[in-house]
């Protein structure tokens, strides 16, 4: 008598595939908070970086296309982290005032060097030495934030997750009015800097309207 096949069944890639699922879900729920969307915006520029050192000295058209893009996201991450991390930051956390004062001296020597980039031709022997400056004080100021003992760090460890929830949504909301150029000289501390941030925003998206016109 043949014996009988006993089937097997496979419980551990049942239930591995039945969980998986589960994980993506819950991960896909969950809100981005304020430092999130801080390292986000830092990931971004350093991927245009990337994008523009594969380019040709001759694309003249992409180099100033990345360089533009460059100059927008870093006028708009500065302005929201002056308008809402660095205020929170100098109560929140220990030596917070130093950090932020810090910062801010970053930033000014950023804008300062987007706005020389701003006004060179992509053409220009200056235009790289420009681009490898802006990203100098960048890589400088974003391993100065995300480090040992920086602002972002400090802020996970004693700000609640509900304030930082809050502060992305504050950040979104700034993000719509900020300025998308350099403006070195524009106060960088509340309040003066918020209602003149938002002077210079709708100039600025004026300004940007009539370019992509011409």
């Amino acid at each position: 008598m043949p014996a009988k096949t006993v089937k097997r069944s496979r419980p551990s890639s049942g239930r591995t595939s039945k969980r998986a699922p589960a994980r993506r879900r819950n991960g896909a729920t969950r809100r981005r908070d304020v430092i999130a969307l801080i390292k986000a915006d830092h990931d971004t520029v350093e991927g245009l970086f990337r994008r523009y050192k594969k380019l040709s000295s001759r694309a003249l058209k992409s180099r100033r296309n990345v360089a533009e893009r460059i100059i927008k996201e870093l006028s708009v991450h500065a302005t929201v982290e002056e308008d809402v991390l660095y205020p929170v930051a100098r109560t929140t956390v220990p030596k917070g005032d130093e950090l932020v004062t810090e910062a801010l001296g970053e930033h000014r020597s950023l804008k300062n060097a987007l706005a020389a980039l701003d006004k060179c031709p992509p053409d220009a022997p200056a235009f790289d030495d420009l681009m490898a400056d802006v990203e100098k004080e960048v890589r400088h100021h974003v391993k100065e934030e995300e480090g040992p003992g920086g602002i972002l760090r400090e802020l996970r460890k004693h700000a609640p997750r509900e304030q930082l929830l809050r502060m992305a949504q504050l950040t979104r909301q700034a993000k719509q009015a900020a300025p998308t150029r350099p403006h070195p000289k524009a106060p960088d501390t509340p309040p003066a800097n918020i209602v003149v941030g938002a002077m210079a925003g709708m100039f600025d998206k004026a300004r940007d309207k009539l370019a992509r016109r011409r």
